[in-house]
């Protein structure tokens, strides 16, 4: 699930880029992975209750009284890792924002235009933040929540915080984007996600939750080096 923020002191245009958010969103994704859209109409609410739970701030430029640039502002100092998309009437506003880095643009008298590119954006945003990892048939693996990956047989199993997922692969085919989101390879057959490593122990890595993970002896000294 993707949780998506609109700030918009607009009750229509809130629903209206919700609605269209939602029917995006479902066709780039499976269907057990949803678009949970949340709407406020005051920024200092949304500040106050959504902050560390969304991925995605869609901000009203002009909301009522507040400036949406200053509201994204305090949004980067309070949860550097979200993504924002500015909702506007005014071009003129494109050149004031360079420094919120935001993901794209979507203009009130074309929203619905807007939203089918600005998507498309927002899943490339998504794929670094999240660890997508795309397989057939534009399914996903969310490897934010893979521990490990090894293969069994002819399978890969992708060991997670929420149990196991199985797909017919090999290794060697997914290897280099899992090494780009950091996992290592620690055997021929097994990788693990350098952000589940506690520690290293000679020649095993030991994981947050105790467990332990034994590296290959062609693979010792490369992964020693990692965790000097």
């Amino acid at each position: 699930m993707t949780r998506f923020t609109i700030c918009d002191d607009e009750p229509e245009h809130g629903r209206l880029i919700g609605k269209y958010i939602k029917t995006e969103y479902a066709k780039h994704m499976p269907e057990t992975d949803i678009a949970e859209v949340v709407i406020y109409q005051s920024p200092q609410e949304m500040l106050d209750e959504a902050i560390e739970d969304t991925d995605i701030f869609i901000l009203d430029i002009e909301c009522g009284k507040s400036s949406g640039l200053d509201i994204a502002k305090e949004i980067r100092r309070l949860n550097k890792n979200a993504g924002i998309v500015f909702c506007t009437s005014h071009s003129n506003y494109v050149y004031q924002v360079f420094g919120l880095t935001p993901i794209d643009f979507i203009r009130k008298n074309n929203i619905e235009n807007d939203i089918v590119q600005t998507m498309y954006n927002i899943m490339d945003f998504l794929r670094g933040k999240k660890k997508i990892l795309v397989i057939e048939k534009g399914d996903i693996i969310r490897l934010s929540d893979i521990v490990s990956v090894n293969v069994i047989k002819h399978d890969l199993i992708f060991k997670g915080v929420n149990g196991e997922r199985k797909i017919r692969a090999n290794l060697s085919t997914y290897e280099e984007q899992l090494k780009q989101f950091g996992f290592i390879k620690i055997s021929q057959g097994e990788m693990v996600n350098k952000d589940y490593v506690k520690e290293r122990k000679k020649d095993n890595l030991i994981m947050k939750d105790g467990t332990v993970y034994h590296i290959s002896r062609s693979r010792v000294d490369e992964i020693r080096r990692m965790f000097i």
